[in-house]
């Protein structure tokens, strides 16, 4: 066990309110998918400020349900980062579409959107084949993308903000997935969260997540394809609580990065902090494993983020170099402990530590 762990989950400061809204959901004896997911689904649209949120059983599955209802398919192409982590990619091969990678940026470790506005455009061949391209873009360590530069490319956008729930500018885009994993600003322990203002394709995710019942069909009855990607009333009923308290959780984290940056620790991400919420503290480092080591040995946790996708064990077909800006930061960030209810001493005793390593 680290004296100091990398992230703990939101809700411990609310403990006792979330046990109690746990135990009211199972004294009601409906502990599936019900009415608390829906109460669940209404405060989040409220909250991001979009018509509709469909709540499923994770990031992944979110993403992977937005392209099925954009009508992404085997043979069709998604424009996406090597810099992320490998579900984004997951969920495309899952619908049996290709994943075209676009480097990122220096500053902002997000996708290079010129580059990826130019890998969009309309080709030849996609008029004439039919094959459809979609861009799904991440928000990378919470850093929310400008999606402004893909106007007038008429294609879906599919927002991976699995990491970036409470940042909010204003963006087009088709649909925004948020994650709700422990490490999340907001956790119902697993989870996803779809956000849109398009009613089909709330619609359409909302019945295939329940093995494709549409309203009006039996309960043994499917009027279109799914799978099981529901969420449950406990796992609504922990987020209730928490999205109460979000803009506390919120300032609380923003309150730990000011004192590392009193300390001298900045993010290595160009990141407005006071105007974005990030998802990790990552600073960039030389010899990164002797980093890790040496915090490893004073209590404190500390990760890589992230790897490269395209040089991962389970893809083919690429070579180091492919990337050379992602595969640049990959090789030099890491994450060090950062959460709402990290103590001010705490950040103070990993700066020490990372500041005497690093020199």
């Amino acid at each position: 066990m680290y004296k100091i762990p990398l992230s703990k989950p939101s809700y411990l400061s609310y403990a006792e309110e979330v046990k109690k809204a746990v135990c009211q959901v199972i004294d009601s004896g409906h502990i599936a998918q019900g009415p608390q997911v829906e109460e669940f689904e209404q405060r989040i649209s409220e909250y991001v400020g979009t018509k509709h949120a469909v709540a499923v059983s994770s990031g992944t599955a979110g993403l992977f349900l937005c392209l099925k209802a954009c009508g992404i398919g085997p043979g069709d192409e998604v424009i996406t980062t090597p810099y992320t982590f490998i579900a984004t990619v997951f969920a495309v091969q899952q619908t049996g579409a290709k994943p075209v990678f676009c480097d990122v940026g220096r500053k902002t470790y997000n996708i290079d959107t010129y580059k990826a506005a130019r890998l969009a455009k309309p080709t030849f061949w996609r008029k004439l084949t039919g094959k459809k391209r979609v861009i799904m873009p991440v928000d990378i360590l919470g850093l929310p993308i400008d999606t402004r530069d893909f106007d007038g490319l008429n294609i879906p956008i599919i927002l991976d903000s699995c990491e970036s729930l409470g940042n909010y500018p204003d963006r087009p885009f088709t649909a925004q997935v948020f994650g709700l994993y422990p490490n999340k600003l907001l956790t119902t322990g697993e989870g996803g969260l779809i956000c849109t203002n398009d009613k089909r394709l709330a619609d359409y995710c909302k019945a295939y997540r329940n093995q494709g019942r549409c309203p009006g069909d039996t309960w043994l009855d499917s009027s279109q394809e799914g799978f099981n990607y529901r969420t449950t009333d406990l796992q609504a009923s922990i987020g209730l609580v928490q999205l109460r308290y979000i803009d506390e959780i919120i300032e609380r984290r923003k309150r730990v990065i000011e004192r590392y940056e009193e300390n001298g620790i900045f993010l290595s991400q160009r990141i407005d902090y006071k105007k974005f919420n990030p998802f990790v503290f990552v600073v960039e480092v030389d010899n990164r494993d002797r980093v890790i080591q040496h915090l490893k040995d004073n209590g404190i946790e500390s990760k890589p983020y992230f790897p490269s996708v395209h040089l991962m064990k389970c893809m083919s077909g690429y070579m180091p170099g492919d990337f050379p800006v992602s595969e640049e930061i990959s090789r030099r960030t890491l994450a060090i402990p950062y959460y709402a209810d990290m103590s001010m001493d705490d950040v103070d005793y990993v700066s020490v530590v990372l500041k005497a390593v690093l020199k």
